[in-house]
């Protein structure tokens, strides 16, 4: 793959920040869930060397949520100012339309999320 796929933090400091902007506990529980979903498609479609990427990206897709209802998908990239932001907006696509994909990383997160 020619694309290096990196969301700039570790596993450790991301679950730091989601906790930073949620406190229920039902989507702490949710961003687990999605983080090990994630985790789960990429062992099984051999891009298990992205592990950390794809796990990061399901555990922050949601980071804007709670405390930005009204602005879900479009707030992340502020709070996050991170190269994941991208493919977290894109799990708004088709519903934020500037979210357009534009590369293979791209097209296999919306496969994943069924809207390809």
């Amino acid at each position: 793959m020619s694309e290096s796929l990196s969301c700039g933090m570790p596993r450790a400091k991301a679950w730091k920040l989601f906790k930073q902007y949620n406190k229920d506990p039902f989507h702490l529980q949710h961003a687990l869930t999605v983080e090990g979903v994630m985790k789960w498609y990429a062992t099984d479609l051999g891009f298990g060397a992205e592990l950390e990427f794809w796990g990061n990206v399901g555990l922050l897709h949601d980071i804007d949520f709670e405390m930005y209802p009204d602005e879900h998908c479009l707030k992340a990239p502020e709070l996050l100012r991170s190269p994941c932001s991208r493919f977290i907006a894109l799990s708004a696509y088709p519903i934020v339309p500037s979210s357009v994909p534009s590369r293979r990383s791209d097209s296999r997160l919306l496969t994943w999320f069924g809207r390809a």
